[in-house]
């Protein structure tokens, strides 16, 4: 029953630092470089840092103490860096250095919802000054003119971000509108991350049918193949609200490598502040094995 090891490569961001968890930037890294040297390594993706405490995590890492092995020296931390100030904060982004941390992407939201392709355009054209060898990803909120903004993205050949959750009910999108949000971004051929809500490897149920407590990244997982095979929305919704576990492990458990990167091609990563639990998840559901 275990699964291709491509399925959950680096699809775990690390966001302890984010709501709820909360975590203090010197907690946060310390666990996180306790993360990558844990059989687990190899599903864990980088930390998740705001642009406003980057300087602070560089601090906490070189307070780290220093394995003494073959290297006196740890190799960088790998961060993604959310943007909290438009496209004017990824411009501010550029040329900076903080020894010991090592920026392989970006997360910028999208706020101007009065004109999201217009805002998508000055975010890409602020992000094309970036290194090449940064990820980018714009976050798209679900309002009027959202699927113009998908295309600017995908043209200027970046990735997507979709929120999932949040701390008030209302946050998690209903089944349908996540649903809708995939087609449009598979349709696209945009790749894309999420972010909130996806503790879980399958959907709790909620008092609304249509709307669960928390939405799983498995659940994402199938519905994306589904909708890459040619399924219509509603299909892809039905996946998305299912809280069975059996039928959707097996189904997993069944990809190869290839059908695997087919799917994290498109699904890139989700972003959580308890990196542990969808491991645990993983771990219960047999489709990962920890090491004896």
């Amino acid at each position: 029953m275990v699964a291709s090891s491509a399925l959950f490569e680096g699809l775990i961001d690390d966001a302890a630092m984010f709501p709820p968890g909360n975590a203090e930037v010197g907690e946060a890294v310390s666990a996180h470089q306790a993360y990558r040297r844990s059989w687990s390594a190899s599903m864990i993706g980088p930390l998740v840092v705001s642009d406003q405490k980057f300087a602070e995590v560089g601090r906490a890492f070189r307070r780290l103490p220093i394995d003494h092995g073959e290297n006196t020296t740890s190799p960088p931390l790998a961060v993604a860096v959310v943007n909290t100030s438009g496209a004017s904060g990824l411009l501010s982004l550029i040329g900076r250095d903080v020894e010991g941390v090592h920026v392989v992407a970006v997360e910028s939201a999208l706020r101007d919802l009065d004109d999201l392709a217009g805002n998508a355009d000055r975010v890409v054209s602020a992000a094309a000054e970036l290194d090449e060898t940064v990820r980018v990803f714009v976050e798209i909120p679900y309002a009027p003119g959202w699927e113009k903004a998908v295309a600017v993205v995908e043209a200027a050949g970046y990735y997507g971000k979709l929120r999932t959750g949040g701390l008030d009910p209302v946050d998690v999108p209903p089944t349908d509108q996540l649903a809708r949000q995939l087609s449009v971004l598979v349709e696209a051929d945009l790749p894309f991350k999420a972010t909130a809500g996806l503790h879980h490897a399958l959907a709790l149920p909620g008092s609304d049918q249509e709307r669960p407590r928390q939405h799983g990244f498995l659940n994402l997982l199938v519905a994306i193949e589904a909708l890459v095979d040619g399924a219509f929305q509603d299909e892809a919704a039905r996946l998305l609200g299912r809280t069975d576990s059996r039928g959707v492990v097996e189904h997993l458990a069944a990809w190869d490598d290839s059908q695997a990167s087919r799917i994290r091609r498109r699904f890139r990563s989700f972003g959580c502040c308890g990196v542990l639990d969808p491991v645990n998840d993983l771990v219960a559901l047999g489709l990962v094995a920890e090491p004896q």
